[in-house]
């Protein structure tokens, strides 16, 4: 053996061996199970391979064993994108029978670099990692940012027809659900925006997965019932959620109301079946058909249900050229465009983690006083203990003192900055989102402050999701994942191992189950003047503090109100003007000071300024905000509650009675329009509402109030602040289903005769506007006048 020989395996012998005890040490749970069961795995993941961005998505693990065997399957996220905290669920296989695992995943990209899935024989913790045999041990797929169509069907191209407006700038994907692969979880249906049911029996689906739709629908998803003749066979699972009560069929040779809606001729070649259904007393007829329900629309808590009487799939209005403009206006606030401005989930979520650094019972020492205590060591050391020990002489004390009092006097500082730092401690943000009819969807963010280094169990109510960040603490980092989320029917189980001393854990906890909390009972109007009067009722569990109530653009404030207390709003109460043109709620409420009284508001500002802009109450201009300080979200530490700082925001949009005297007066600014479609090369929408468009065409649609039966409009003015240049924009008039030019004059663009052929049966307006090249500008305001017929 050469001496070269010699040195190199001198040099290799002690690095491999310590490369196997830093392993060991590092990651003592990736212990190989050699004489362990051979187990192979297979994945599914989201709906039909694709899942929504932001959202909860499932991913269908199969596992199958050759021997029976119990443990944890996880998925270890290691990009730390929202998080890199690993998903335990526990599995118990069976010899040679395949078991079928649904987890729930955030809608994050997902490939063999940033996640992997392990089985750890009885527990993650404690058991031993038994390698796959075969199969993929990660998952592999890229979230959507467009809606999400899901679509239960015996015709595979049910909604087909919708892909036409991927053309008009809408983002979407239609994918065709299979019976077997339904969630039983809520939670997991959160990727569908929306789910549609034509010609299928739904009452073949499990008792749990009908239960998770009617929850997932409850919690703020849109479901489509449909089918004609076959309504009874998909209806049957969901007669508490559906619109009608079936009375079997009818028939007609022309749908106006349909060919209105879609904007192009229909002609039905014959007669068509319809079925034939008794409204229910909660819904909303929208269309009519021979004044029948055509259309129908139900609210359940947060979540809507639309009944369509016709079969989605029946010839001639499967492929009729109008249809996807049809459907593209009932499920309007389920469709995003690109390119719209809008807010994804994950940057809200962000922006909430964020305003967690405002921890309030976490407080630096004043700067006063630590200038102070310098001051006072400064003068210790020096001149003091100098004079001191010249006196007695014994200057060479100096060699022990000195350290001594610079011992004592940063244990002072340490003791004085950690007063409020021995426990564990939570701080929770709460958004409750009303529906103004009991309940309320609620968005919380939480953080968790660990006074000392080490491992963590916090308890969840059960069924909630969570999503987690780990922040480095004062004497060490929170960068290797040691967390990991178990959800679990009793509860969800966080644990979160090596904290270090004064760290933090983020988390973002989501559930379905709406809170009964009750409603803010408003009754406003308009007077002749535009101005708003009534009052507010407090009939929510909580009592309310500095509740403001938005109208266009105007902010009232209206002070606290306790529960079962009222605020009156009178032609006396002053608003503060909201500045459209790139105001925001949040500043104008809680303006930025150079006092520390300004900042005591951080938080508030802050959720109103980077949370509320991006809701779809926001856009429509009407809504009370208020606060609580009261436990909304609570978990537990090892059994044991946590000292918590909560704050709630509550949120609920508000109607206007419209009709005063007889008379309708809707002022500019309360009716905001919505783009639906738009063929140009790039568009996009600044916050400030201006809109910068390439050469093309945009149509956008103003919703109309609801009115009494009687009352009609007989005056529409358009006001343009801001037209843009080498624009042309055109109104529709329903009853010659065609467009009409708008000729814009200085004082705007009225209408004031047969009004009722552009408001499309009182229920919207629509108008498009023409680009010849490059252009920036606002859509129109809007204003009606009119009166209830004697």
């Amino acid at each position: 053996m050469s001496v070269n020989s010699r040195y190199i395996k001198m040099l290799i012998l002690p690095i491999l061996g310590l490369t196997l005890l830093l392993q060991a040490l590092i990651i003592p749970s990736a212990v190989y199970a050699a004489d362990g069961p051979s187990i192979t795995i297979k994945t599914d993941l989201g709906y039909n391979g694709r899942i929504k961005a932001s959202k909860w998505n499932p991913v269908k693990i199969t596992l199958t064993s050759d021997t029976d065997v119990s443990g944890d399957i996880v998925i270890q996220n290691t990009d730390n994108y929202m998080g890199s905290a690993s998903i335990v669920q526990h599995v118990e296989l069976t010899k040679n029978t395949a078991k079928e695992v649904i987890v729930g995943i955030p809608g994050v990209v997902y490939d063999k670099n940033r996640n992997q899935i392990r089985f750890y024989k009885d527990s993650v913790k404690e058991g031993k990692y038994i390698p796959f045999s075969s199969g993929k041990s990660y998952i592999e797929g890229v979230p959507e940012n467009g809606a999400i169509i899901g679509v239960l069907s015996d015709d595979p191209d049910t909604m087909i027809f919708m892909n036409v407006l991927r053309g008009g700038g809408y983002d979407l994907n239609i994918v065709k659900m299979q019976a077997a692969g339904i969630p039983e979880d809520p939670m997991l249906l959160d990727g569908l925006d929306v789910l549609v049911i034509n010609r299928f029996a739904s009452d073949t689906l499990s008792k749990t997965q009908i239960s998770a739709i009617s929850g997932w629908v409850k919690s703020g998803g849109t479901m489509v019932l449909a089918g004609g003749a076959g309504y009874p066979k998909t209806a049957a699972a969901f007669a508490d959620l559906s619109p009608v009560q079936y009375e079997g069929t009818f028939s007609v040779s022309s749908l106006p109301e349909l060919a209105s809606l879609g904007g192009k001729p229909l002609n039905l070649e014959g007669d068509f079946t319809l079925s034939n259904a008794q409204p229910l007393e909660d819904s909303e007829v929208l269309y009519r058909a021979e004044n029948k329900p055509l259309i129908v629309s139900r609210q359940i808590e947060q979540g809507n249900v639309l009944y369509a009487a016709y079969d989605l799939t029946m010839a001639p209005i499967s492929s009729w050229n109008g249809h996807p403009k049809v459907w593209s206006h009932l499920l309007k606030n389920d469709l995003p465009l690109n390119n719209q401005n809008r807010m994804f989930p994950d940057n809200q979520l962000n922006n909430l983690g964020y305003i967690l650094n405002y921890f309030p019972s976490l407080k630096m020492p004043g700067f006063s006083g630590l200038v102070w205590m310098l001051m006072i060591y400064v003068v210790v050391v020096a001149p003091v203990l100098y004079w001191i020990l010249r006196k007695v002489d014994r200057r060479e004390w100096a060699w022990w003192i000195i350290p001594l009092i610079a011992i004592i006097a940063s244990a002072t500082v340490y003791t004085v900055g950690s007063s409020d730092k021995t426990k564990e401690l939570a701080h929770t943000l709460n958004i409750l989102e009303l529906n103004g009819r009991g309940s309320s969807t609620t968005t919380s963010a939480t953080a968790f402050f660990t006074p000392s280094s080490g491992d963590y169990t916090l308890e969840f109510p059960k069924n909630t999701h969570i999503r987690l960040q780990r922040e480095s603490g004062l004497l060490g980092s929170s960068g290797v994942d040691n967390s990991f989320i178990e959800v679990g029917s009793q509860e969800t189980k966080v644990d979160l191992l090596n904290m270090p001393q004064w760290s933090l854990a983020k988390m973002w906890a989501q559930q379905t189950d709406n809170r009964q909390v009750g409603q803010l009972n408003v009754t406003l109007s308009l007077n002749d003047q535009g101005n708003v009067e009534g009052k507010v009722i407090n009939e929510t569990t909580s009592d309310l503090t500095k509740v403001v109530l938005v109208v266009g653009a105007k902010v009232y404030e209206l002070g606290d109100i306790a529960k079962n207390k009222q605020s009156d709003i009178l032609t006396t109460t002053s608003g503060k003007n909201l500045n459209l043109m790139g105001g925001n709620i949040g500043s104008l409420l809680y303006p930025y000071t150079n006092t520390n009284n300004g900042n005591n508001f951080n938080r508030e500002r802050e959720l109103l300024m980077n949370y509320v802009p991006y809701t779809s109450w926001y856009e429509k201009g009407s809504y009370i905000l208020a606060w609580s300080n009261d436990p909304i979200l609570t978990y537990t530490h090892e059994g044991k509650a946590i000292s918590s700082n909560q704050l709630n925001l509550w949120a609920q949009p508000v109607m206007i009675d419209l009709i005063q005297s007889g008379t309708i007066n809707i002022p500019f600014g309360y009716i905001s329009p919505n783009m639906t479609q738009v063929n140009a090369g790039m568009w996009n929408q600044d916050p400030n509402g201006m809109i910068n468009m390439s050469q093309g065409v945009a149509t956008f649609e103003y919703e109309l109030p609801k009115l009494e039966k009687d009352a009609v409009y007989e005056e529409l003015t358009l006001r343009g602040t801001n037209v843009g240049q080498n624009t042309e924009f055109k109104i529709w008039n329903e009853k010659k289903l065609d467009w009409e030019v708008v000729v814009w004059q200085s004082n705007g663009y009225t209408i004031n005769t047969n009004v009722e052929q552009y408001a499309m049966n009182g229920k919207m307006l629509r108008l498009t506007v023409s680009a010849k090249d490059q252009t920036s500008f606002t859509l129109p305001d809007l204003r009606l006048k009119g009166k209830v017929k004697p």
